[in-house]
């Protein structure tokens, strides 16, 4: 037996209609509470400094000036590394053109200002604690001890070169007072480590002695926790080097490019590395010359892994891994 169906007729309200056709609700909003789309905002115009471009011309200019002031031979294939970077120096002096910015460094008042935010905005800083481990573990106890006392007797002086940030002076200060802490009292000697940049923006960062936990892989253990302090904030991955390593570590700026540098005193060790391969070839035969005037005889001088010391008319004998001796004369 089938059951009957009645269709649903046009005339019955179904579910959907009811909403549809039913009375406005209270709740409604009126027209009056919208208004019309407004049309599209302009974009945003990018600032005339981020859109300077360095021709040609302008580019051999600023490549021979990097090399004038700095020593560095920059390739023309870097262009658009040095417009990235000299973009922010456009933004600070209020300059829309890399002509007028080269106009303001070529100045007397530049000269005297601007030049030397110019080089620590291309200059490059690439470092790391305890980079190139080889030449910290020749440093051993006994050769420390042998260093201090055959120059000025009782004091081993270092010298960091170029030290960017600080953290190979840091680590030849960790391997110093490590090695003097572990002899008798009545026979450790003092020792102090000298560390310049041309860049006053990095020397000023590397004073602060502050940096990221993570930085500190490379550093040994019980070097890390003799000399390292950690943020009282548990949250906070930063660590600073501590006043004890801190106040024999004094920092001044050089220019490696200028003629008679002046590091205050002869030196038991000096670090050079992995600056030189940023001159040429010319210049880095130069600054070696000049750098081992101010090794003692006797005394180490230590390069990069990627430096080469070509002049074998120097007072330098290889002793391992760019490691060299100044020949006693």
């Amino acid at each position: 037996m089938q059951t009957a169906t009645r269709p649903l007729s046009q005339d019955a309200p179904s579910p959907c209609a009811a909403s549809a056709k039913g009375p406005r609700s209270r709740n409604a909003p009126t027209d009056s509470a919208f208004k019309t789309v407004p049309p599209a905002r302009r974009a945003i115009e990018t600032p005339g400094w981020m859109q300077a471009t360095l021709d040609d011309a302008l580019l051999g200019k600023f490549l021979h000036l990097v090399h004038t002031v700095c020593g560095i031979s920059m390739a023309p294939s870097k262009r658009l590394m040095l417009q990235t970077r000299l973009h922010r120096r456009l933004q600070a002096n209020g300059l829309t053109d890399f002509s007028s910015y080269y106009a303001l460094l070529t100045s007397p008042e530049g000269r005297n200002g601007e030049l030397q935010a110019f080089v620590d905005c291309v200059v490059t800083n690439e470092t790391s604690f305890f980079r190139e481990r080889p030449h910290f573990d020749f440093l051993d106890d006994a050769t420390l001890t042998r260093l201090a006392m055959e120059g000025e007797p009782g004091h081993l002086a270092m010298w960091s070169a170029a030290c960017s940030t600080g953290e190979e002076a840091y680590s030849m200060a960790m391997v110093a007072a490590a090695a003097a802490a572990r002899l008798p009292e009545s026979e450790r000697w003092r020792w102090s480590v000298l560390a310049t940049d041309i860049s006053i923006k990095v020397l000023a960062e590397a004073r602060r002695a502050v940096y990221q936990a993570r930085e500190f892989d490379r550093v040994p253990a019980s070097l890390l926790s003799a000399y390292v302090l950690r943020a009282r904030d548990g949250a906070s991955d930063a660590v600073r080097i501590g006043p004890d390593l801190r106040k024999h570590v004094s920092f001044g700026q050089i220019n490696l490019m200028h003629e008679r540098f002046n590091p205050g005193r002869v030196m038991d060790v000096i670090f050079c590395r992995n600056v030189l391969i940023y001159f040429d070839t010319k210049t880095q035969q130069e600054i070696i010359a000049r750098l081992c005037r101010h090794v003692r005889p006797g005394g180490l001088f230590i390069l990069g892994h990627a430096d080469v010391l070509r002049d074998t008319t120097l007072p330098l004998r290889l002793v391992r891994n760019n490691i060299y001796e100044r020949r006693k004369d």
